[in-house]
């Protein structure tokens, strides 16, 4: 597979290799070929790519001799939920699925997590197989093997640690993708400079027009070095009980908004990460840990890549009441503490586990917020 780069994800007990190129569909029978007990594979889709990658995918699987039976899953976070983790391992079993099959996960990031689930709980878990059609997925949620589902009170509230037994990620896939969903996967690349690598950062300063329009060798270095350094996180914390929260720099705000907006697509989940990342920052500031300078770099490079980096950017209404009851279900929260991600400059992310809901307040009411 000539210009591919391949990412090993050396866990303990769950290794696997991270595949990254263009125009590497072909060779997606000899990639999990090794993985695979028997050849029947059920394929999860999301339906805005089963028109358009499916059928590339299937016949290039047809041709090797796999049997294939294909579940559509309606695009969206909505689909994240009890329902339809319920009527998808039902329609499997219906289907006669084992504990030897393998299911592909092709699409997004709510696809990833859902079929993440999914085999994560039928028969006690089954091997599944990551192919990201998003960028968003592609440099993010498709590495790690955090899987979940949504419930009113928040997002990924209820889901499991499961790893992927590969990922395969085909830059090529994002050219069908709309501009807004680009956008969405470029805010999750300008995570990893922002918490961990200054040179990164200063190379997606220098690369934005490149790497906006999708240019193929920029987009595989990029998407390689984000799976790298979260890779090497993983590696080190794979069920976050320490460093791996790193990873959520921006989120804690940044779900908080996503899970208001939630239906009305006025913000999608790169969008909230994006605003998220610039309230984050300017924390930060706020608290002394931060430069003005970096912050500003930070917020001038989100913006730059026209992404959002205020809730002012958004036409619909969220109070800080809303916030903070939203905030109050975070994931991370510990004795009455929010976590936050924040940063002491530029590559240099750190956890402070000891955020006062009043702090928030303040730092709310500073930013207009009511």
């Amino acid at each position: 597979m000539k210009d591919t780069k391949k990412i090993k994800v050396d866990l303990k007990d769950n290794p696997y290799e991270i595949i990254i190129g263009s125009e590497i569909i072909s060779e997606i029978p000899e990639i999990i070929s090794p993985i695979i007990k028997r050849k029947k594979l059920y394929l999860m889709c999301d339906e805005n790519v089963g028109s358009i990658i499916l059928p590339q995918i299937k016949e290039v699987l047809d041709t090797a001799g796999y049997e294939l039976y294909t579940s559509l899953i309606s695009s969206g976070e909505n689909s994240k939920s009890f329902n339809v983790l319920e009527e998808t391992i039902s329609e499997l079993l219906d289907h006669g699925i084992e504990r030897t099959d393998t299911i592909l996960a092709i699409g997004g990031g709510v696809i990833g997590d859902l079929a993440g689930l999914v085999s994560a709980i039928i028969f006690r878990g089954i091997n599944f197989i990551q192919i990201p059609t998003t960028l968003l997925a592609q440099v993010d949620s498709s590495v790690g093997g955090k899987t979940a589902i949504n419930v009113i009170q928040g997002k990924n509230l209820v889901g499991a640690f499961h790893q992927p037994k590969a990922v395969i990620s085909d830059v090529n896939f994002l050219s069908s993708l709309p501009e807004r969903e680009i956008k969405c996967g470029l805010s999750e690349i300008i995570k990893y400079g922002i918490l961990g690598d200054k040179d990164f950062f200063s190379w997606l300063q220098n690369n934005r027009e490149d790497l906006s329009n999708l240019n193929q060798e920029c987009l595989i270095f990029a998407v390689n070095k984000s799976c790298s350094m979260k890779a090497e996180i993983v590696k080190k914390d794979e069920h976050e009980k320490g460093e791996r929260a790193l990873l959520n720099l921006g989120h804690t705000f940044g779900h908080a908004f996503e899970k208001h907006f939630s239906n009305d697509n006025l913000l999608l989940h790169g969008e909230a990460i994006a605003i998220g990342m610039a309230y984050a920052s300017k924390f930060s500031a706020s608290i002394g840990v931060c430069s003005q300078e970096d912050t500003d770099s930070v917020i001038n490079l989100i913006s730059s890549y026209g992404l959002p980096v205020s809730l002012e950017e958004i036409d619909g209404k969220i109070s800080q009441t809303d916030i903070m009851k939203i905030m109050s279900h975070d994931k991370k929260r510990s004795n009455d503490k929010n976590t936050l991600i924040l940063i002491k400059g530029i590559g240099e992310a750190y956890i402070n586990e000891e955020i006062n809901d009043s702090q928030l307040v303040d730092f709310f009411n500073q930013e207009n917020i009511h």
